[in-house]
């Protein structure tokens, strides 16, 4: 699976930069309403186990957080370990520090459990991983039997300056291709569908952008033999 730059360690980069104004830039991005669609994706229970992969801030763990009720917990996990600093501060400002556990990881070698979650969510992360399919292998790994895998990305698009602005590895992603990596990954009633919400940016040039957003969704699949 051949790509271009940038790398890993360039995603890494950004989000340190970014971090501290994170939140107001996500605005611009995208909106609560797909954290919402992601979390009634996902089908979340109070007391579940819930892992958000990718999680920033902390967008989709405060939304997983209330979803779980008192009794629930919601690991959230990224590469930037500046970025989890603002998110545990969010988190400490919305009351759920109690629920809520960030650590420093690698979505496509997750460091926790087969199988320690009732949910597995993830906004936006596909595209900053140099093997995207690697890591829908990961999150489906430490997700329970019967439970749901829930992602939302980008489109396929062709802005280029996202690759040199915002560390985007991949130009989004076809929805067939969604679908064979959570085919593969041993996911079934898989479905990817339109977030009807566009993904907004503006490039230093002036270039405003406004993509798809794709939401792609699985459970788990019973062990056979």
């Amino acid at each position: 699976m051949g790509n271009c730059c940038p790398s890993k360690q360039g995603v890494k980069d950004y989000f340190k930069r970014t971090a501290p104004r994170w939140d107001e830039m996500r605005k611009e991005f995208f909106d609560a309403e797909l954290g919402r669609m992601i979390v009634r994706q996902a089908e979340i229970k109070p007391r579940d186990t819930v892992v958000d992969v990718g999680c920033g801030t902390g967008f989709l763990t405060a939304q997983a957080a209330k979803a779980v009720g008192r009794k629930g917990k919601v690991i959230g996990i990224d590469l930037s370990k500046e970025m989890l600093k603002v998110a545990d501060e969010n988190m400490a400002k919305a009351g759920n520090k109690g629920k809520v556990e960030f650590k420093v990881g690698d979505a496509e070698n997750i460091l926790l459990e087969d199988e320690i979650a009732d949910a597995v969510i993830g906004n936006m992360i596909l595209h900053h991983c140099p093997e995207p399919n690697a890591a829908v292998r990961e999150m489906a790994r430490i997700l329970k039997t019967n439970r749901r895998l829930v992602l939302s990305d980008l489109e396929k698009h062709g802005e280029e300056w996202l690759k040199t602005k915002m560390a985007d590895i991949w130009l989004g992603f076809r929805s067939l291709e969604l679908e064979k990596w959570f085919r593969e990954a041993h996911l079934k009633a898989i479905e990817v569908l339109s977030a009807r919400s566009k993904c907004c940016g503006v490039s230093l040039a002036g270039r405003k952008a406004a993509i798809g957003i794709l939401i792609a969704k699985g459970v788990k699949k019973a062990k056979t033999g």
